[in-house]
């Protein structure tokens, strides 16, 4: 078992070295090459069990807290940056307050005796004295609040995606959120086996945690293969821009009478249907925008409140028509279901199946076959 966490720690310890080592290194490679190397710490650090180091230090408890304590910090810088947020100093001494505090609380742990540390680790974590149950308490809460954060900018960021793209596969990070969901679920399956060790009378066998840690370096490591391969998503943007282009939308926006927001509406429609611009798998609302000489921000309030759709679905509806009429045309019977999706604009099978379905009840397949 202590082999399988060595070679853990060992990959680990490669993500890092490889994310840092990168040609066309990015802020966000910087933030996993840390996570994965507080990843190696961790795992490392299992070893002081093998070696009956515990007993020997019994202060590696205060590097474990502070280990433990930075997952979560290190990985939502990482989504931050590579989303586009601007990751300035007064964030980053935001985030290393709780850090420090903790590590503040249990600190007076380091000057008591051996003898005094060894006795809080006899009877279970029963005889822990209060700061440092505090700072556990507060190592074993810090990361499943982080993951849970995490997931919710992730979810926000993909409605905002789609009011500027209309293909979002690649983009939109649903694999940091898919294995953030796996990893709050070990973590939480963690706490609760680590509150039955030492706080009820429940006999289990210790190789439960020993799985329950197999499965958390099995979602860490496939955080790192993804991670390696993702590419930044935008540009950062500062946020006082962002502030001042959001005023300046406002104003414009008031400025449009309902007259003008119908007029333009018109236009939008009648050039997505002549100019069938959607076949375009990388269509951006920026692109149609520019071609109507209309402002972006007033493009997407039209979409929004006059049509009440966002960018992504206004175009795969069309896509979806478009599909529709080349699954019963004869001329392409000799295309795959597949091929016509690519050719309507879908760079995905899975979302062109799903959004199919969404919008017409059936599969392409089930369509195709009904109407023949």
């Amino acid at each position: 078992m202590y082999f399988i966490f060595g070679i853990g720690a060992f990959q680990a310890f490669i993500f890092s070295l490889l994310l840092l080592t990168k040609k066309e290194k990015k802020e966000a490679d910087k933030f996993l090459a840390g996570f994965f190397f507080i990843i190696t710490l961790y795992l490392a650090n299992i070893y002081s069990v093998k070696f009956n180091l515990w007993a020997k230090r019994p202060e590696i408890i205060l590097s474990i807290t502070l280990v433990s304590l930075t997952y979560g910090p290190l990985l939502y810088f990482y989504v931050q940056s590579l989303i586009g947020k601007e990751i300035s100093r007064k964030k980053l001494k935001a985030h290393l307050i709780p850090i420090i505090g903790t590590f503040l609380i249990v600190l007076p742990f380091m000057f008591h005796s051996k003898d005094e540390k060894l006795l809080y680790f006899t009877d279970k974590f029963i005889n822990l004295p209060l700061n440092v149950s505090i700072g556990t308490f507060i190592q074993y809460l810090s990361a499943p609040i982080y993951f849970i954060w995490i997931i919710l900018i992730l979810k926000k960021h993909k409605q905002n995606l789609k009011k500027n793209h209309s293909s979002i596969d690649k983009i939109n990070l649903s694999w940091m959120r898919k294995l953030l969901f796996g990893v709050s679920s070990i973590w939480i399956i963690d706490c609760m086996n680590v509150y039955a060790l030492n706080f009820t009378d429940l006999e289990i066998h210790y190789s439960i945690s020993w799985i329950i840690k197999l499965f958390f370096i099995f979602f860490i490591l496939l955080i790192g293969y993804y991670g390696i391969n993702q590419g930044s998503i935008f540009a950062p943007l500062h946020e006082d821009q962002s502030k001042e282009n959001n005023t300046l939308t406002d104003i414009k926006i008031k400025l449009i009478s309902d007259e003008t927001a119908d007029v333009h509406t018109q236009t939008v429609v009648d050039y997505m249907q002549k100019e069938r611009v959607y076949l375009d798998n990388e269509l951006r609302i920026q692109d149609v925008a520019i071609n109507l000489n209309i402002s972006v921000h007033i493009l997407s309030h039209i979409i929004n409140e006059k049509l009440n759709q966002n960018f992504y679905d206004f175009v795969n509806t069309y896509r979806i028509e478009e599909a529709k009429i080349r699954l019963l045309d004869k001329q392409y019977n000799d295309l795959t279901v597949v091929a016509i999706a690519y050719d309507c604009g879908f760079n995905s099978k899975a979302t062109f199946n799903r959004l199919f379905k969404q919008y017409t009840g059936t599969t392409p397949t089930q369509y195709k076959n009904s109407n023949i």
